[in-house]
């Protein structure tokens, strides 16, 4: 199987690099939105079955990390018509920018997600891996991305307020997560919030999660638990290989 990837850099991602060392023995392709290009264009996007989107770093001041109603428009039709949407996001979430400027809250109707939290989880010793950052799960809800995993760790991850409608849970916090949230640097208490969550948008598909270190080549990340097997299964979802 042929999987074509197109990643965009062009909105301040921190993940600037596919893993493609870790794509296993299938045919991928991955091209890239490189930094100081774009804008996110349909014609561009047509010709890939992924999009990804790994980590953009929100700042209050700035266009370069905002979508516009242009791309906001292009990226509905790529999904809408079949693409698979992969979204990663990290601690800090979208730094609290609203939608109105084009934070990645604007993606909602495709991700499902409506605001990705300003601040990072900490779990209890039952549920993180060395630190309390490094979310541990081992209980993940039955869809096809999950199928075969026993273990996936999610280092510095934020958790969602997702829509009600076309969205479905895959990786909640534990019952005694705690979350720090960056603004006033408090830590309370959050309980079961979701952290992985998949959707349909007309024809398209779409992953979005709390997390992005976990794609990088490390203890905590694609070396940890079934992460690699993880991105494997997500990337074939997304391809309507499952």
């Amino acid at each position: 199987m042929s999987y074509n990837i197109i990643v965009d850099l062009s909105h301040k991602e921190k993940i600037e690099e596919f893993p493609e060392f870790a794509l296993g023995e299938d045919d991928f392709e991955i091209d890239y939105i490189d930094k100081n290009e774009g804008p996110i264009e349909f014609e561009l996007l047509e010709d890939y079955d992924i999009l990804f989107i790994g980590n953009i770093q929100h700042t209050k001041d700035g266009k370069a990390d905002k979508f516009t109603k242009e791309e906001l428009l292009a990226i509905k039709k790529f999904v809408g018509e079949g693409g698979g949407f992969f979204l990663t996001t990290g601690d800090g979430g979208d730094k609290d920018i609203q939608m109105k400027f084009g934070s990645i809250r604007v993606l909602y109707k495709m991700t499902g997600v409506r605001r990705f939290w300003n601040g990072i989880i900490q779990e209890v010793p039952s549920h993180f891996l060395v630190n309390r950052q490094n979310i541990l799960i081992n209980d993940l809800f039955n869809h096809p991305i999950s199928q075969g995993i026993n273990e996936v760790v999610l280092p510095n991850c934020t958790f969602f307020d997702i829509t009600e409608e076309d969205v479905e849970d895959i990786i909640v916090t534990s019952e005694k997560a705690e979350f720090k949230y960056y603004l006033d640097d408090e830590t309370g208490p959050i309980g079961p919030v979701p952290v992985c969550v998949v959707s349909e948008f007309f024809n398209g598909r779409s992953v979005t999660i709390g997390s992005s270190d976990w794609l990088i080549e490390d203890d905590f990340g694609l070396d940890a638990g079934d992460n690699l097997k993880f991105l494997e299964n997500i990337i074939k979802w997304l391809s309507f290989e499952t």
